[in-house]
């Protein structure tokens, strides 16, 4: 009998978990804290799964684990960039605050006012 090489390999559960988890992070980035552990479990599932499938030659996706791998990456660094801007937007908050120049934007719009 011939063998059939034409059979689809297993697939790998972790590397699709991971791909999964990387584009939530990515989608669901601006709530920085689901983004950033979502991303941080995609990148380790992705590199848990990519050292399982070399080890097994009859496991695939390993497409998969290289995309989780990439969106978890994504995820993670747009959750930090989220982050770093949330901290120097209430910076800027504070610092208009202590200055005078909340109180003075706020006399500017008292002209404005529609009796």
């Amino acid at each position: 009998m011939s063998e059939n090489l034409n059979t689809p390999k297993a697939s790998n559960g972790m590397a699709t978990a991971s791909l999964v988890l990387g584009i939530v992070s990515i989608v669901l980035s601006f709530f920085w804290v689901v983004g950033l552990i979502c991303g941080v479990l995609a990148i380790i599932l992705a590199i848990v799964s990519k050292g399982k499938i070399k080890a097994d030659p009859n496991l695939g996706g390993s497409g998969a684990a290289s995309g989780g791998l990439i969106t978890g990456i994504i995820g993670v660094i747009l959750s930090i960039i989220v982050v770093v801007v949330a901290v120097m937007f209430v910076g800027a908050v504070v610092d208009a605050a202590t200055d005078g120049t909340f109180e003075e934007a706020l006399r500017n719009l008292e002209q404005y006012e529609v009796e």
